[in-house]
């Protein structure tokens, strides 16, 4: 497999990734401000402080594997998912990517930021089109650290994005691409619930770290048992049990996390 390339200027198209890549870290996407009435469960937290937040936070547009950030980019934005979700990838020494983390409307990017300045350590992707609320760092991070629950609610936050990286450390070096595969299409599904998910080969090749022809087979294969469908980069999901049964024990049930998110704890400012 040859080394990717990342042609920064193009927003609406998949690039690819090389070990070596322009310096060029800016990043524009098309803004519509409103006041939010969120899905994002993270973000409804912060329901009674919004008005503090309103004049930094921003809703953006993002398309279907566009790169949001890149390694070494300051944090400048915590970015709430609410109808896309954000794959953060590793580069691997041969050129190749791997997931390390998923975020949809259950959390935010950028929540170490929170905390402390802090760079991005590797991509991050959208793994499909949709609408996200981003709020600038400072502004996030003066708020959490007035708030004795809001800190400990973005402390928790932080520790299971922790918590999601070890284990994807575990489910990519122990379980079989099928495994794996099958187990994000899930985990993508109920972080976007379209009734087609619309993924190139690509771009599911550089999530599980294998090859393109590797992708073909394995859909291929849920294809012929009726899990899914698959055609013209179109995924649909036939059947979610059995797709489950050929997953790993990793996929997780998001109403555990809505369950940590109470926003009626939250004491307005």
């Amino acid at each position: 497999m040859g080394t990717y390339n990342i042609e920064p200027q193009t927003y609406n198209t998949t690039p690819r990734i090389a070990l070596t890549y322009p310096c060029d870290t800016s990043f524009a996407l098309p803004i519509r401000e409103q006041k939010p009435a969120t899905t994002n469960r993270l973000l409804k937290s912060l329901s009674t402080h919004l008005g503090r937040l309103e004049p930094y936070l921003k809703r953006v547009s993002v398309s279907g594997g566009e790169f949001i950030s890149r390694p070494d980019d300051a944090v400048e934005w915590v970015i709430f998912p609410e109808t896309t979700a954000l794959s953060e990838l590793q580069i691997l020494e041969d050129g190749r990517t791997i997931e390390v983390s998923l975020t949809g409307f259950e959390g935010a990017t950028g929540i170490p930021a929170v905390f402390w300045p802090a760079k991005s350590v590797n991509w991050i992707q959208a793994s499909l089109p949709g609408v996200a609320y981003k709020i600038k760092r400072d502004a996030l991070q003066n708020l959490v650290s007035s708030d004795g629950w809001l800190n400990g609610l973005f402390q928790e936050a932080l520790q299971r994005y922790i918590s999601q990286i070890s284990q994807k450390v575990a489910c990519n070096a122990h379980h079989s691409v099928e495994e794996r595969f099958s187990t994000w299409l899930l985990l993508l599904n109920d972080r976007c619930p379209a009734q087609r998910l619309k993924l190139t080969q690509e771009q599911i090749a550089r999530v599980l770290g294998v090859y393109r022809p590797s992708v073909t087979c394995i859909a291929q294969s849920l294809r012929d048992v009726g899990l899914i469908d698959y055609v013209r980069g179109n995924i649909v999901i036939l059947d979610h049990e059995g797709l489950r049964e050929r997953g790993c024990g990793c996929y997780f049930d998001l109403s555990s996390v809505d369950k940590q998110l109470s926003p009626k704890k939250a004491v307005a400012v």
